[in-house]
């Protein structure tokens, strides 16, 4: 079964919604049982909500990230994940210097989806002003980055059984 991970600073907006995207996108291709999808943080404190502000821009966008709760990257879910994707460069710096095991699994989804610069900013920077828009930005790398993450977790299967 392939995993991949959405990741970023305190898992309450971007790696919960990029995480929904992407379920969505599997269910709507009926390959969802098939995979496992998460997300995680950075630092932050595990078993928070969502940002509320995240769970109304996830909503505008036909998701419902209502029931989320907050978790912290840890070497269970870095070894369990066949690809990891992040939001900034620092979270792909943070895992590499904390987990050096996962270094070639991890993926800027900005950066994948060739849709923005590489870097989805953190909303709360801006005090949430741009939820909405933070919330389309990742469901547009989702859909941009959807077949290359499908391949690149796929091939890393592939690799564990040889």
């Amino acid at each position: 079964m392939p995993a991949i991970l959405f990741v970023c600073t305190a898992n309450q907006f971007r790696s919960p919604i990029a995480a929904a995207c992407f379920l969505r996108k599997l269910t709507i291709l009926g390959i969802q049982s098939d995979w496992k999808v998460g997300s995680a943080g950075i630092w932050g404190t595990p078993g928070l909500t969502a940002h509320p502000k995240a769970v109304e821009a996830a909503k505008e966008i036909g998701l419902d990230i209502s029931k989320h709760r907050t978790r912290l990257i840890n070497v269970n879910l870095v070894n369990s994940a066949d690809v990891i994707a992040v939001m900034e460069s620092r979270h792909k710096d943070a895992i590499e210097a904390d987990f050096p095991q996962a270094r070639e699994r991890i993926v800027l989804l900005g950066k994948l989806s060739k849709v923005f610069a590489g870097e989805i900013t953190d909303p709360a920077q801006d005090k949430f002003t741009q939820s909405e828009v933070a919330a389309r930005m990742i469901n547009t790398c989702i859909d941009q980055a959807f077949t290359k993450l499908v391949q690149f977790a796929e091939a890393h299967q592939i690799q564990q059984k040889i």
